[in-house]
């Protein structure tokens, strides 16, 4: 692995901000359906902007929990983790697919 590959910018992003309340089939048809575009474009780096659930039912967050656990389940993303602060921190997950 590219030790500067955390520096380059991702390829594309998706915001799950205004949405409105979303199940987890709605969270899992969105990322798939952004995922294909992706791949079919031959992205490598893609963002996730999923809020940090402060205004969750609760106080909890729903979406990026699910989100991680459901990203690192998938065959072709090789990693999922914490965007950096410029991108939105805790609020978002940067995915690198193979």
């Amino acid at each position: 692995m590219n030790k500067y590959e955390n520096l380059s910018k991702p390829q594309a992003e998706f915001d799950f901000h205004n949405k409105g309340i979303l199940s987890e089939s709605d969270i899992r048809s969105m990322a798939d359906e952004f995922l294909d575009d992706c791949r079919s474009r031959k992205f490598k780096k893609v963002l996730f902007i999923t809020g940090k659930g402060l205004h969750s039912r609760g106080g909890m967050p729903i979406v990026k929990p699910f989100l991680r656990k459901y990203l690192s389940s998938l065959p072709f993303v090789d990693r999922v983790y914490e965007g950096r602060f410029d991108r939105g921190g805790e609020g978002t997950l940067e995915v690198t697919l193979d």
